[in-house]
């Protein structure tokens, strides 16, 4: 079932970081970023206008759901520079919090699978052929970069034929997707980028 010489000529993976110096670099940010900032999003907390993590209150505007917010580590407790972590509310107003592979920027698009669920998931080309992402642990994120095509994914639970979501993607030099699985259901949501917190 899972052909990965196949996988190899279409995605060529390797792990990626988005660092402080590629925003500066390519405008994403008003003002230069802390040399120690960290990036958190907050992921299912639409309706609200703050959030806590790591002994820091967030301001969460409404046109920025989802989007990872730079922070200086210094203003954080126990969060190392650098790093990526996912906050996921659930519909009775739990959170969890997931931290994300690290990662390096390279000109190829990140996906990345985050699993907020208790099951073993997968992201696969949707016919199951071909894994892109493998045995995610509930908890926890995995991510992959593959060259820009469009394509069909599905995020299956692992040991499984049929996919529990699939997405059509036309993938953009550049880009980087998130593919969330959580007590709401599977979403995909591409990655972008708060004003730094304060």
């Amino acid at each position: 079932m899972k052909n990965h010489s196949l996988f190899a000529a279409v995605c060529l993976p390797f792990l990626s970081l988005c660092s402080p110096s590629f925003a500066e670099d390519n405008s994403l940010y008003a003002e230069a970023l802390p040399a120690d900032a960290s990036f958190v999003r907050f992921i299912g907390f639409e309706g609200q206008d703050s959030a806590e993590f790591a002994g820091f209150t967030f301001e969460l505007a409404a046109d920025e759901a989802g989007k990872y917010i730079p922070v200086s580590a210094s203003q954080l407790s126990n969060i190392t520079p650098g790093t990526y972590t996912s906050i996921l509310r659930g519909p009775n107003g739990s959170q969890q919090t997931i931290s994300e592979a690290t990662r390096t920027r390279q000109s190829k698009v990140a996906l990345l699978l985050v699993n907020g669920t208790d099951t073993e998931l997968e992201l696969r080309l949707a016919d199951g052929s071909v894994d892109v992402i493998s045995d995610v642990s509930p908890a926890s994120s995995a991510l992959r970069e593959v060259n820009p095509v469009a394509i069909t994914l599905g995020v299956f639970a692992v040991d499984q034929q049929v996919p529990q979501a699939t997405f059509e993607v036309a993938l953009r030099r550049g880009q980087n997707l998130s593919f969330v699985a959580d007590a709401h259901g599977i979403r995909l949501i591409e990655n972008q980028f708060a004003p730094l917190a304060k």
